[in-house]
């Protein structure tokens, strides 16, 4: 059960806990329900978790509006869980180093933000849960992939 890190500018971003559960169905509208921890790069999120539980993902076409895409699946080193603290660190660190070979340009020079869904306690012991999810974000919403924007 992955938890989600907002990351933003300014310091907008919270850090939230969210328990994401395997779901897989198709449902109206182009969505597709999915299991987050199977998401995969170039994946497009109809909407991307802010808070609570989230026991599903929304995937959709690219090119239909969404709130943000899938730039990259890292995983953490295995041992003890560090905690949340430094799991916030490690996941800005790692999203941040593959920030510019999706989007094209480094994150500080970016209008884009990048949020995340990582490993929880529970996930990391109960599942060997090591993925950390990195999500791109528009602030003013997008339309088309995000991969080479640029900006």
């Amino acid at each position: 059960m992955p938890a989600v890190i907002p990351r933003s500018r300014a310091g907008r971003g919270v850090a939230v806990a969210a328990v994401v559960m395997a779901s897989v169905s198709l449902s109206g509208c182009g969505l597709l329900m999915g299991n987050a921890f199977d998401i995969e790069v170039g994946e497009c999120l109809a909407s991307v978790p802010k808070d609570g539980e989230v026991f599903d993902v929304e995937t959709i076409d690219c090119a239909e509006s969404h709130e943000g895409e899938v730039y990259a699946n890292v995983t953490l080193d295995d041992g003890e869980f560090p905690g949340l603290e430094k799991i916030g660190k490690m996941v800005d660190t790692r999203c941040r180093e593959e920030f510019e070979s999706f989007v094209g340009i480094g994150f500080d020079d970016s209008e884009l933000d990048f949020t995340s869904l990582h490993p929880t306690e529970e996930s990391w012991n109960t599942w060997d849960d090591r993925q950390v999810t990195c999500i791109v974000i528009d602030p003013k919403g997008t339309t088309g992939s995000l991969k080479g924007a640029e900006r």
